[in-house]
């Protein structure tokens, strides 16, 4: 469901570090948003802070969210826990990976021979 952003309530919350916005912002902007924020019946914001934030530096209206009942504090806090602890990064040999068929495919040689 999309919501209007000055709709979302912000509480407390374990982030105070948003670091630096410029790579989420330039992925929302060319992609879209990936992963909807999650908010609670009263609209108050569970998870993706960062991803709210970047919406308002682009300028967005409105952003999709997911809806979860979650009322109480402890719900509240163990739901923005869960999202910023149980994802697991690339490893070394994944992120090495990922460079390698970057590299493939946006190299000219391989548009022309594969794509055209």
């Amino acid at each position: 469901m999309k919501l209007k952003i000055e709709e979302i309530r912000i509480k407390k919350r374990i982030r105070s570090d948003l670091g630096d916005l410029d790579e989420l912002c330039q992925s929302m902007n060319k992609y879209g948003l990936l992963n909807p924020v999650t908010i609670n019946r009263k609209k108050i914001l569970l998870a993706g802070f960062r991803r709210l934030e970047a919406a308002k530096v682009l300028g967005w209206q409105e952003i999709e969210c997911n809806i979860v009942d979650a009322s109480s504090k402890l719900a509240r806090l163990e739901i923005e826990a869960h999202e910023n602890t149980t994802r697991k990064d690339f490893t070394e040999d994944e992120i090495h990976k990922l460079e390698e068929k970057l590299e493939l495919l946006r190299a000219p040689f391989y548009r022309r021979i594969f794509i055209f």
